[in-house]
């Protein structure tokens, strides 16, 4: 067996009404100046006054930033840094979906190691971020357990990553109730997020042991729950937000491959939303991908309940893409046809940019340039 290591360094409380006790776990830890960070949608939707409740019952005042944006850019990682600095914060608790967490990632980067956001991204961290909790409010992310923040590059209109184990949360507090009046449309779009990333950290060509075991039970438990998820059944929703932490346990360490590649290129040039753009491209890139590990996407079959009895793993594989594709069907994941803003002649760059992204080793296969916009023309024509 190869060598290999494995981070954790986030502790992790799962289960309904753990954010409950914020209050307790802000002062039993010594902070003195606690900030949420999250976006007027979580904030009209109620999802915060528990929390701010917990946190005033025990004797704190509740400072809110509420700025965070789908996508966010480095000015507003940076702008949101500086509020925080000047109103002497000590621990951000993020609440919400990926843009809350990385966002607060990205501020609490800047907080302890100067600069911008963007002089952090792709290089090491001189000191650890000011400690960060996060309070997930989709099934989809897996950024509560991440040492990574996405975030867009103004400059290239292309996201990248501030990726530095200095850079985990402290903390996650997972709790199936946030997610309890998610619409569906969201529960379908950031359940098949977290079901790529629990894919591609199997397949990744830096997985490991631990992330193997990790990731293809994510993969079980997404592809078992996802359409009662939609439908709102808590158990079931309960179990999608599990596999999606899972999930990101598995990539934080294993990375993810071409699908993200896309994801982040598409998202950063267009504004799509990751997990939207995530499912949309997901069955084609593994079904390019299957070549590079076609026993490791059989067992992905396997695991989303395919009958792969009496055949080679590439048909196997074959059969757990059908899936995915019979999955997103079901729950009403959009074509790519179907976002206006995506132009076919904007391919040429974004395959360029996709081929030169950081995931892209970690495929099974190292896609090029002319691979991606193949993917891309084909995802199109759908």
């Amino acid at each position: 067996m190869n060598e290999f290591g494995y981070i954790m360094p986030t502790e992790i409380q799962f289960g309904e009404g753990v954010v409950q006790g914020i209050g307790e776990i802000i002062r039993d830890r010594g902070f003195e100046k606690p900030m949420i960070v999250t976006d007027k949608g979580i904030v009209a939707a109620g999802l915060i006054e528990g929390i701010q409740k917990s946190i005033e019952e025990a004797g704190f005042d509740c400072i809110l930033y509420d700025e965070v944006i789908p996508n966010p850019r480095d000015k507003d990682c940076d702008k949101g840094a500086a509020f925080a600095l000047e109103k002497g914060v000590d621990v951000l608790i993020a609440v919400g979906g990926g843009s809350a967490m990385d966002t607060a990632k990205a501020m609490a980067t800047v907080m302890t190691n100067g600069k911008t956001s963007r002089d952090w991204m792709d290089v090491e961290l001189d000191e650890q971020i000011t400690p960060v909790i996060c309070i997930p409010t989709t099934c989809g992310t897996g950024s509560e357990v991440t040492f990574n923040a996405v975030i867009i590059n103004t400059e290239t209109r292309l996201k990248g990553n501030i990726f530095d184990p200095k850079c985990a949360p402290i903390l996650a507090l997972v709790d199936p109730l946030m997610i309890k009046n998610l619409p569906a449309g969201l529960v379908s779009s950031t359940g098949i997020d977290a079901l790529t990333h629990a894919i591609e950290a199997y397949v990744s060509t830096v997985a490991t042991p631990i992330t193997d075991m990790i990731s293809i039970k994510a993969v079980q438990m997404i592809a078992d729950n996802i359409v009662a998820a939609t439908k709102g059944d808590m158990e079931a929703r309960a179990e999608v937000l599990l596999a999606s932490c899972y999930a990101g346990i598995a990539f934080g360490n294993a990375d993810t491959a071409a699908v993200h590649c896309i994801s982040e290129c598409f998202g950063g040039f267009y504004d799509m939303p990751h997990g939207v753009t995530n499912s949309i491209f997901l069955p084609t890139v593994s079904e390019y991908s299957i070549p590079g590990n076609p026993k490791k996407y059989a067992d992905c079959a396997a695991a989303m309940g395919c009958d792969i009895s009496g055949l080679t793993d590439e048909e196997a594989a074959m059969k757990g893409v059908e899936k995915i594709k019979e999955l997103c069907a079901e729950i009403g994941i959009p074509k790519l046809s179907s976002f206006t803003e995506v132009d076919p002649k904007d391919f040429d760059y974004l395959a360029q940019a996709s081929s030169e992204h950081v995931c892209n080793p970690s495929n099974p296969i190292e896609f090029t340039a002319e691979q991606y916009k193949e993917i891309f023309e084909k995802v199109m024509a759908e």
